[in-house]
């Protein structure tokens, strides 16, 4: 098992962005972007993310629109978030069609709503599919709109606070494992729920 090296994982995904990979490029504002102290530098990592959209990185674009909206390491820009999401929109990314359909909706611009919502949910995205499956009801749009983010914020709420499963001795034996072993040692004379000490 590989142990996490930001560091490392920079300097090698560097080594690709400049040979001009747009995914690589992409990876390196992600890092930069990242809490991770040994890497954080939210001014490099944008940097790399409009180089990285560019040269025609969806993904780029589509975390470029987010940080624009969010207005949290660069002030906030809507027109530029659009300009981003649309981009990576075009290029096929459902999440910055759905988050399109979002931001015309609460413009009241609702062909252009429908149209990219239409675009994300062909894609499976079930955020998506959820506006147009309530479209004859989105009057007014924003308490529909606030009833998707309580949703999703309440899945983030459950994801976060499910524990981790405990791990007794700090290994974990997968199911098809353990009934190989249970009928070895059955086949060995033990008894199915004896649990002999090793």
């Amino acid at each position: 098992m590989l142990i996490p090296d930001s560091v490392a994982a920079l300097y090698w995904f560097e080594q690709a962005a400049r040979r001009g990979h747009a995914a690589a490029s992409y990876e390196v504002g992600k890092i930069l972007l990242s809490d991770d102290a040994e890497v954080h530098d939210p001014a490099l990592g944008m940097q790399w993310l409009e180089y990285a959209a560019q040269i025609g990185n969806d993904c780029a674009a589509y975390r470029l629109g987010k940080e624009y909206l969010k207005g949290e390491i660069v002030p906030k820009d809507t027109t530029k978030a659009i300009d981003y999401f649309t981009r990576s929109a075009a290029a096929g990314n459902q999440y910055a069609q759905y988050a399109l359909g979002k931001l015309y909706l609460e413009e009241h611009d609702q062909e252009q709503a429908r149209y990219w919502f239409s675009q994300s949910a062909s894609q499976v995205n079930r955020y998506a599919q959820f506006f147009l499956d309530r479209w004859d009801s989105l009057q007014p749009p924003s308490v529909i709109l606030a009833t998707t983010r309580l949703l999703h914020h309440m899945s983030r709420v459950f994801q976060d606070q499910t524990p981790s499963p405990p791990v007794s001795g700090g290994i974990r034996v997968d199911r098809k494992l353990m009934a190989r072993i249970r009928e070895k040692k059955i086949a060995a004379g033990h008894k199915p729920d004896d649990h002999e000490e090793h």
